[in-house]
């Protein structure tokens, strides 16, 4: 009867040891490679004990302790193999489970849905493994289940619909659902606002308890937390840069938004060496630190990363370069499985565009096919039709396109002198 060594046939202490002293020196790495490193991929005893001390420091945030092995030279490489190599561990055992049944005083029958047990449980372990693989929409049945049963629990529990992550703008909320897992873009033109809005459903997100990350290409981190608490305290940031600040006012703000909003909220300066790869690590990290299963990552904005990045300098143009952004930017949602605001801009009014502030999908820049990968596409627009005392602004926040559901517009009154965006009673005039 053939048997299976799994230790010495389908192991590498080796490359174990290596992957090991790879991450030890670089620990960025263990958040980059986490989702490719499943439970049981380290088979002997000292790397299963030297990786768990790793984890447990990285995670802690201290600086972990280097083995005496030799790096990795290709880290990414060898969490790929190590994957592998479990793999075929779990199909080896299940065939060797079989093997040994086939010697036993146990009917065919009953020896035919143990080994289909087997290979169930093996494929389920793959399945953990894998990530873009084929996967058979029976084998989701079960969890489509389990997520109705907790979605109704909590609707019955609360009295209220269940919703993702509030953005704070009850309309928008009823249209969307509130954010869930997907890309969501926000389109405007220069000066309308979407980093306003942005940063203050930044901040609202973090109310609720999740980690944001965001991140921005225009603005220095340390201006937008001087926006971010501004708008908390009705300052006008204008104020602050000319020296006529409140102190007073601003110490007060600071101090009431840093527990609620400052301690969740991350920023990171864009830079064209930043890939997506290194943003999803920063976001699990995040994760990690609060335990949350969800985080809102805010890009600010698409266009000027697209640009910029090093990882697409080889695309042919901007237009492919934004496509293959945004293709991007929708795997990390998925793969976080957490919503991931991108800012766009609108094309000006151009021959074949709509263009001109219009609440269009074909009004995107330099978008290319980027208004069909988004799951929910909003627009943010002058309401030039509505009489408004300066220096307040009316705009329409309208969802152009939404994958799960409806589409429809918020009304919002728009304070820049103050960061803020306030909606109006939507309940009445619509």
């Amino acid at each position: 009867m053939q048997t299976f060594n799994l230790r010495d046939e389908w192991t590498s202490l080796e490359t174990e040891r290596a992957l090991v002293a790879a991450v030890s020196q670089d620990p960025a790495l263990y958040w980059e490679l986490l989702d490719s490193l499943p439970a049981g991929v380290f088979a002997f005893d000292e790397t299963i004990e030297a990786w768990a001390l790793l984890v447990e420091a990285i995670e802690a945030e201290r600086t972990p302790a280097a083995p005496e092995w030799t790096p990795a030279s290709d880290p990414r490489a060898a969490a790929w193999q190590l994957a592998d190599l479990l793999q075929r561990r779990l199909l080896a055992e299940a065939m060797e489970t079989m093997a040994k049944q086939l010697h036993s005083e146990r009917p065919a029958t009953e020896l035919l849905t143990g080994a289909e047990e087997a290979i169930a449980r093996a494929q389920a372990a793959i399945r953990a493994t894998e990530a873009g693989k084929l996967t058979w929409a029976a084998d989701l049945v079960g969890d489509v289940l389990k997520d109705a049963e907790e979605r109704a629990r909590q609707r019955e529990e609360t009295g209220k619909a269940v919703l993702g992550l509030s953005t704070g703008i009850q309309r928008l909320d009823n249209i969307i659902s509130g954010l869930n897992a997907g890309l969501y873009l926000l389109a405007a033109g220069p000066g309308v606002g979407k980093t306003t809005l942005a940063l203050q459903v930044a901040a609202t997100v973090a109310r609720q308890g999740a980690p944001v990350v965001y991140l921005t290409f225009e603005n220095s981190p340390q201006n937008m937390v001087m926006k971010s608490v501004c708008a908390w305290g009705g300052i006008n940031t204008k104020d602050i840069t000319r020296g006529y600040a409140d102190m007073r006012a601003l110490r007060q703000a600071a101090q009431e938004w840093q527990p609620e909003v400052g301690e969740r909220l991350a920023t990171i300066e864009g830079t064209g060496r930043l890939s997506v790869a290194q943003v999803r690590a920063m976001a699990l990290r995040a994760m990690n630190r609060f335990k949350a299963e969800q985080c809102l990552i805010v890009v600010d904005y698409l266009q000027l990363w697209a640009k910029a990045s090093e990882e697409l300098e080889r695309r042919r143009d901007t237009r492919e370069r934004v496509e293959v952004m945004g293709n991007m930017l929708r795997e990390l949602a998925v793969r976080l499985d957490s919503p991931v605001l991108a800012i766009a801009n609108q094309n000006r009014a151009e021959g074949r565009y709509s263009g001109g502030g219009a609440a269009s999908l074909d009004s995107l820049k330099e978008s290319g096919d980027l208004e069909y990968m988004a799951d929910v596409a909003m627009f943010l627009t002058k309401d030039e039709k509505k009489p408004i005392t300066e220096p307040a602004r009316a705009l329409k926040l309208t969802v152009a396109k939404n994958r799960h559901g409806d589409t429809g517009y918020a009304d919002l009154i728009f304070r820049p002198d103050l960061g803020r965006l306030v909606e109006e009673d939507w309940r009445h005039g619509q």
